[in-house]
C-alpha cells in the first residue's frame, strides 16, 4: 500500500498557471442580467475567449442584484441601490471577494485583476446608470415609472464597497476593468483590448521572475 501511494504522488503533475481573473457575474451567465440586457446566449464569449486562449483561470463573482432582489428584478439607477440595506449585502459580498483574492496572492498566484460592468447601477467602474433628472422622485407603483435615465460618470455601489475593502486589506494595487453592457456605456472593444494587454502583461511578468 505504501509504494502504490508513493507511486501516486510521484504521477501527479500540477499544471496550474498560477495566473486568475475574477469576473462579474452575468459575464458568465448572461441569465442574470436585467430583462432586455443579455447581449448574448450564455457567457460573454470574447471574455471567456480570451482568458482560456492565456491559461487564466476565472473567479466568478455573486450578482449583488440577482441576491438582493432576484431574476425578476426591473432595471434600477444607483440611487436606488444606495441604500444601507443594500450596501451591507455588497459589503459581505466584497468581503468574499477579497477572502479569495487575499489568499491567492498570498500564495504566490497572480490575480490579474477584477472584471466589472460599465453602465451597471451596482457593477459600473468608469460609469453607471443614474437619474436623468437628479430632482425625480423615485418611488411608486411599476406604472408610473419614469423610464427616464443616463450613464454618468460614477462608479456603481457595489464597485464602491468592493474598492473600499480592497482599500482597507491593503489590496489596492489590484487591477480594476469593466466592460460595457450596451454600447453607451463604452467601447467594448477598447475594454478587452485593456484587459488583454494587462494579461500580457502578468504573462511576461511571470516568464521573467
Amino acid at each position: 500500500m505504501t509504494g502504490m501511494i508513493g507511486q501516486m504522488k510521484s504521477s501527479v503533475h500540477d499544471a496550474r498557471s498560477g495566473r486568475i481573473l475574477f469576473l462579474s457575474h452575468c459575464l458568465l451567465n448572461q441569465n442574470a442580467c436585467v430583462r432586455g440586457l443579455a447581449s448574448q446566449p450564455a457567457v460573454i464569449r470574447e471574455i471567456v475567449d480570451l482568458a482560456l486562449a492565456r491559461d487564466v483561470a476565472i473567479v466568478q463573482m455573486q450578482c449583488p442584484e440577482v441576491g438582493y432582489l432576484g431574476s425578476l428584478r426591473w432595471g434600477q439607477v444607483k440611487k436606488m441601490y444606495g441604500n444601507p440595506m443594500f450596501r451591507r449585502h455588497c459589503r459581505r459580498l466584497a468581503e468574499g471577494v477579497c477572502d479569495l483574492v487575499q489568499t491567492y496572492r498570498d500564495n504566490a498566484h497572480r490575480v490579474i485583476g477584477i472584471v466589472l460592468r460599465d453602465g451597471s447601477p451596482t457593477c459600473g467602474l468608469n460609469c453607471s446608470a443614474v437619474e436623468a433628472d437628479e430632482q425625480q422622485v423615485w418611488g411608486g407603483m411599476v406604472w408610473n415609472a419614469s423610464p427616464l435615465q443616463r450613464f454618468g460618470p460614477t462608479e456603481g455601489v457595489y464597485t464602491e464597497e468592493l474598492k473600499r475593502e480592497l482599500q482597507q486589506r491593503g489590496l489596492a494595487d489590484v487591477s480594476l476593468f469593466a466592460l460595457p453592457e450596451v454600447p453607451e456605456a463604452g467601447s467594448f472593444a477598447d475594454a478587452l483590448h485593456a484587459i488583454e494587454g494587462a494579461i500580457d502583461s502578468a504573462i511576461e511578468a511571470q516568464e521573467t521572475a
